[in-house]
């Protein structure tokens, strides 16, 4: 297991920081998937300009996500259970 630290922008601004923990094999983007959830956009049609879905998180558009290793560096391995 490691702890690492799930960074989410949410489109409105406010910054969600979730500390979780990865199993041997796993990733970041695994764990953004447990959190967060795709919606269909309701104002999207062919030729809008719109996104088809949208990430949401306690209701709130994803802008961009990442992780972060305990000491504050980017995390973007897999648990390969090593320290």
């Amino acid at each position: 297991m490691k702890t690492i630290m799930l960074i989410i922008h949410l489109l409105n601004g406010d910054v969600a920081k979730i500390p979780i923990v990865l199993a041997i094999g796993e990733w970041c983007s695994d764990k953004i998937d447990e959190h967060t959830k795709f919606i269909e956009n309701p104002n999207y049609y062919e030729g809008s300009g719109e996104v088809w879905t949208h990430r949401y998180y306690k209701d709130k558009i994803v802008l961009t996500h990442y992780c972060l290793s305990m000491d504050g560096k980017y995390y973007i391995n897999y648990n390969d259970g090593k320290e």
